[in-house]
């Protein structure tokens, strides 16, 4: 969104008044001075200059003509003879940015703007269910559902799901987040229990007071758990997959069975907790079906694809606006 830059002026300087309480004595006032201010202490704040009386100069004593005079403005912001301090009040800025947007996170790339996400939504009884090392924000964990509900349909490989998942609350630390994917992928996925952390992890108790990278962990723990339970995956090695969602109206059960028998087939039954409806896609085909009670709805996917992601969407109640997608997929083994 662009912004007035008098008001991105206005925002720098509100930010470089929060920075001049941190710095020492000498930095405070060396980088008072660079933008054009004196100061005695620390706490001082960055006012404008008070201008200086008009004065008379006599070009011809004083050795400088018109047009090789050095300006006022050069003068002010000549920022060469404190290198120190300039390191020092990047380091600062620096820290100052990075704790701010951990404090409000920027948008994921699909979003265009701030959304408040709703934790008390008919999907976050499950949200609130996730067994982690440490409990994690629920409106945090709504944006990883949001997101794994889309790359639960990707044919990526499972760690770079995960970095999408979380790159978002994180950006521009791709490298970070592998390794540490990669971490979390040696820990088993414990739906319904304590997910174990990666070995040599050792959490704080809460996120708020996690380091950065444990919040990374935690937030990766959580994309993982996620999308386990958005994925029915089956193989004629294992034919049957069952996956438990709670929602506000109660638990849904979704059971997908493989026969490979010829035809092949898919066999879905989904128990809902009241009425509502499902609708099993991808882009040649949408069936659907719906209840006025709850019960049982069942479907058939009648010579599935290999390696294909269908779409399968809960929709429970008149909540037709926020249904859940889930993926089912017919893997080789």
């Amino acid at each position: 969104m662009n912004r007035d830059p008098e008001d991105i002026q206005k925002q720098i300087l509100a930010l470089l008044q929060d920075l001049l309480p941190m710095a020492s004595s000498v930095d405070a006032e060396a980088i008072s001075r660079s933008l054009g201010g004196t100061t005695s202490d620390t706490s001082t704040s960055l006012e404008p200059p008070s201008p200086l009386p008009p004065r008379t100069i006599n070009n011809a004593s004083s050795g400088f003509s018109g047009s090789n005079r050095p300006s006022q403005k050069e003068a002010l912001f000549k920022l060469g003879d404190v290198p120190a301090v300039q390191d020092r009040y990047h380091a600062l800025l620096k820290n100052r940015l990075q704790s701010e947007i951990e404090k409000n996170p920027p948008l994921f790339p699909w979003e265009t703007e701030q959304y408040a996400y709703e934790t008390d939504w008919i999907w976050s009884h499950q949200l609130k269910n996730i067994q982690l090392p440490v409990q994690v924000p629920g409106d945090l964990l709504a944006k990883l559902l949001e997101r794994c509900q889309q790359l639960a349909q990707s044919s990526l490989k499972e760690g770079a799901k995960l970095v999408q998942a979380v790159e978002g609350l994180f950006p521009g630390q791709p490298e970070a987040l592998n390794h540490l994917a990669g971490l979390v992928m040696t820990s088993p996925v414990r739906s319904g229990a304590t997910t174990a952390p990666p070995a040599g992890a050792n959490f704080p108790s809460s996120y708020e007071t996690a380091a950065h990278a444990q919040k990374m962990v935690l937030s990766l723990l959580a994309a993982r758990e996620i999308l386990n339970a958005l994925t029915l995956t089956v193989s004629p090695y294992r034919p049957v997959a069952e996956r438990q969602w709670e929602s506000h109206f109660g638990t849904v059960r979704l059971k997908a069975s493989y026969d490979a028998q010829s035809p092949a087939s898919i066999r879905l039954q989904v128990a809902l907790p009241c009425d509502g409806q499902l609708s099993l896609q991808d882009a040649e085909f949408n069936l659907v079906g719906h209840r006025s009670t709850a019960g049982y709805l069942g479907m058939e996917l009648v010579e599935p694809q290999l390696g294909q992601a269908y779409t399968l969407k809960v929709v429970l109640s008149d909540q037709a606006e926020s249904p859940l997608t889930f993926t089912v997929r017919l893997q080789e083994e």
